[in-house]
């Protein structure tokens, strides 16, 4: 049992850690995906602005702010309606309503950087969807599917080494 669990740590550690350094995901950078690991997430799910509030939860033993963050009930307690937010746009040269606080914010700090890849990327609508993480396959999810013959689109990275079969070891 305990093999069994050292095991998967393992994979998950070469999985998650080397697969995703050699080959980042499209639409992440370097830095992104070291958060995400850092915050112990997978890379894709959380804007850079989620995983550095996770980190700092971490840091400060505030296991609800951490799960506040990961349930993504952040995101559905603000819609970005409203006449602050059709406001807040309107200052940054976007439609009212097209995107989420979260982005109108990153947009914002984007403009202050002078980051026009950022602006590109966020006004582009790709901020969006590389947020699906079943939209990017990795190198190694795609290589624990096979192993099991599933499609790896269809699971997360957890799931798919909990479907790893057992070692007789």
């Amino acid at each position: 049992m305990i093999r069994n669990l050292t095991l998967s740590a393992l994979i998950f550690a070469a999985v998650s850690g080397t697969a995703l350094a050699a080959s980042p995901q499209a639409g992440l950078n370097a830095g992104d995906v070291q958060l995400a690991l850092s915050a112990g997430v997978e890379p894709g799910r959380y804007s850079r602005a989620e995983l550095i509030a996770i980190i700092e939860a971490q840091k400060e033993n505030e296991a609800a702010t951490v799960e506040y963050f990961l349930s993504g009930a952040n995101r559905a307690s603000t819609s970005g309606n409203g006449a602050g937010w059709d406001q807040f746009a309107a200052s940054l040269n976007v439609e009212a309503g097209q995107f989420t606080p979260a982005e109108l914010q990153r947009l914002e700090q984007a403009y202050r950087d002078n980051d026009r890849e950022e602006v590109a990327f966020i006004l582009s609508g790709e901020a969006r969807r590389a947020a699906n993480p079943a939209e990017v396959v990795t190198p190694g999810e795609a290589q624990l599917a096979a192993a099991i013959g599933v499609d790896p689109a269809q699971y997360t990275l957890a799931e798919l080494i909990a479907l790893q079969p057992a070692s007789d070891d």
